[in-house]
């Protein structure tokens, strides 16, 4: 089970030798995060509305290990604005406390049977998990600051963000068959999950 999730906001126009746009994540941060959007959402008075009813779905998915986070770029405007609203919230209450016990953090429930887990610290700091809910924000506004060339920002760490850089060689690998992930592969595997879930509840 990898210790990184990728965070992307859409991957219509993604090409091969291209670098995704997003950036890497702390997993146990990114699902922090989530569950404080999360919680955002459902107390904004519109968790009801079928646009953010499926929203709500596909962040709890994105809290299961190994499965990565994709923001669709076909948002309305309102929507959009919405999100960021909400992504606002839930850094402001993160930013309002140092650290989460781990007590606490294994108490939630995202899912029928699955909870968070802190990989074995006693605690999780806010401050890094406040700064990937800000890089988020960032990225679907289209105000992620450029990472090195060749580099994608990685969000989440208690000392903060780094960079990774990246294997052009395995990017370029993706379908040719190899076993490497298709481009879209791994990146939309959450909005594959949340199709089949629109067309089961119709």
């Amino acid at each position: 089970m990898g210790k990184t999730k990728f965070v992307e906001y859409g991957h219509s126009n993604w090409r091969l030798g291209d670098l995704p746009h997003g950036f890497w994540a702390f997993d146990v941060a990114l699902d922090v995060f989530l569950k404080h959007l999360i919680d955002a959402a459902e107390a904004s008075g519109q968790a009801d509305t079928p646009w953010l009813s499926d929203e709500i779905l596909s962040w709890r998915y994105a809290c299961v290990p190994d499965y990565g986070l994709t923001f669709e770029t076909d948002w309305s405007e309102q929507q959009r604005q919405t999100f960021l609203a909400l992504a606002e919230k839930a850094c402001t209450k993160l930013a309002a406390r140092v650290s989460i016990p781990a007590e606490e953090i294994v108490s939630w429930e995202i899912l029928e049977g699955v909870r968070l887990y802190t990989r074995g610290d006693a605690e999780v700091l806010t401050a890094p998990v406040a700064e990937l809910g800000r890089a988020i924000i960032a990225l679907v506004s289209g105000e992620l600051p450029e990472a090195p060339q060749g580099e994608l920002w990685f969000y989440g760490l208690p000392e903060g963000r780094q960079s990774l850089k990246m294997d052009m060689q395995i990017l370029a690998a993706r379908g040719n068959g190899t076993g490497v992930p298709q481009p879209r592969g791994i990146f939309s595997l959450l909005s594959t999950v949340r199709e089949f879930l629109r067309r089961f509840q119709r």
